[in-house]
């Protein structure tokens, strides 16, 4: 009797302790963030300090609204984003346990075992924040991390729109409309994602718009990317060859130029106001591989300056982002990037124009969009199998070209067996 009773009071006091661990202070947060903001000099000009102005409750964290001094720079704080999220996860507590922990308890002879294993285990649950600037400084600390993976399903399509999912966030889904913003760069290292978003663009555009999507794909990696998309009825040009790409390129020029005339001699600005519905993508993978070629970089180029008119959109992808990969012209051309984890804030910069993909979690499909403002998402993930189930119906098999008939040879005279032969 007595060790249940105690057992009760014990464990009662540890699940309570347990629901404060886990769902903490607001105040403890806000005091460490007011700590952070010392010891990082966020001050104003004249020595003036951050205020809290208020903080609030939402599913999942708490936000906490700051007025800043006047003449703050607030991108001390934007680019020190890694030095807060880094302050608030400072572990200073012994135990890290949840209230679950203790609902699978077995009251036996081991009951103390099984809470000693409990109150000593240590987990990893990292705190993310979120920043925004309205004139206010607000800060949301997310208790829980953003989900590792988001399997796609026909939920992210929008049928007869050039409008491609690129990525979840807590809010919701983030989409890329082509026929708004055009063009997109996109950076990241191997295995981080950046082939992965370039298969669920294609197959999305080929699912939204099959009578209208024109595909070039241009994969220098080998052609592991785009293989699967060769016999598609929508892929008018398809290559893995350095060599050929500027062939291709130089057709593409020709037509969209073409294109291009045929639009503003019917006094039209872009084929958007033109009402055609025909788009043409240029994508290519690993464009690094070409970017010491004068003749292909000159047309990747004016393909990003006028494509946009003539509806040729570029998708521009490379894991070595740098002002060789990525032209200076070019990027002027394409404000919208989405980058995976890189391993410096130089490359970081040159793909995204700020830092912040260098401090991204290793987590494949986990990458920054930006479009205006740049903002943390998760790219959906789509199996081969998937890809192959979908894009099934839109496989063309070519005519096989007909071979040429050998001649019969000559029946020999010396047997009493002759034969004929010809290639069946």
């Amino acid at each position: 009797m007595l060790f249940e009773i105690g057992s009760t009071i014990l464990v009662g006091g540890l699940t309570g302790y347990a629901y404060l661990k886990k769902n903490g202070s607001a105040s403890n947060d806000a005091d460490k963030i007011q700590k952070i903001f010392a010891n990082s000099d966020w001050n104003g000009v004249n020595g003036e300090t951050i205020r809290i102005h208020r903080k609030s409750k939402f599913n999942g964290g708490t936000e906490y609204v700051y007025q800043l001094p006047l003449g703050f720079d607030r991108k001390k704080i934007e680019n020190g984003k890694h030095i807060l999220e880094d302050g608030l996860n400072i572990k200073q507590k012994l135990f890290d346990f949840e209230l679950s922990d203790f609902f699978n308890i077995k009251w036996d002879k081991d009951f103390l075992k099984q809470l000693k294993n409990i109150l000593l285990q240590k987990k990893v649950v990292r705190k993310e924040i979120e920043l925004k600037f309205d004139g206010m400084l607000r800060i949301k600390v997310y208790t829980e991390s953003m989900k590792d993976q988001y399997d796609w399903n026909e939920s992210y399509l929008r049928n007869g729109t050039w409008s491609v999912s690129i990525g979840n966030t807590r809010k919701g889904v983030v989409r890329h409309d082509f026929d708004e913003h055009k063009h997109l760069i996109i950076a990241g290292a191997t295995g981080y994602g950046k082939s992965a978003i370039l298969k669920l663009i294609v197959t999305s555009l080929v699912l939204q718009q099959p009578d209208n999507v024109n595909l070039h794909l241009i994969d220098l990696k080998g052609g592991s990317a785009f293989q699967r998309f060769k016999d598609l009825k929508q892929t008018k040009n398809f290559t893995r060859e350095p060599s050929e790409a500027q062939g291709i390129l130089e057709e593409i020029q020709a037509e969209m130029n073409q294109k291009y005339t045929e639009i503003v001699d019917q006094g039209f600005e872009d084929i958007k106001e033109s009402g055609r519905k025909e788009r043409h993508f240029i994508i290519i993978d690993e464009a690094a591989d070409i970017a010491d070629d004068p003749g292909c970089m000159d047309i990747v180029t004016d393909i990003a300056r006028r494509g946009r008119g003539a509806g040729y959109y570029l998708i521009y992808a490379t894991q070595y982002p740098s002002s060789q990969s990525i032209p200076q012209q070019t990027k002027r051309n394409i404000p919208s990037r989405l980058c995976f984890v890189l391993d410096d804030a130089t490359a970081s910069n040159t793909a995204l124009g700020q830092t912040g993909a260098e401090k991204l979690p290793l987590i494949p499909g986990r990458g920054i969009y930006k479009n205006v403002k740049s903002q943390v998402v998760q790219t959906p993930y789509i199996s081969n199998g998937e890809i192959k189930k979908q894009t099934k119906p839109h496989i063309v098999i070519k005519p096989r070209k007909e071979r040429e008939t050998v001649e019969p040879t000559e029946r020999e005279e010396s047997g009493s067996n002759t034969f004929e032969f010809e290639e069946m």
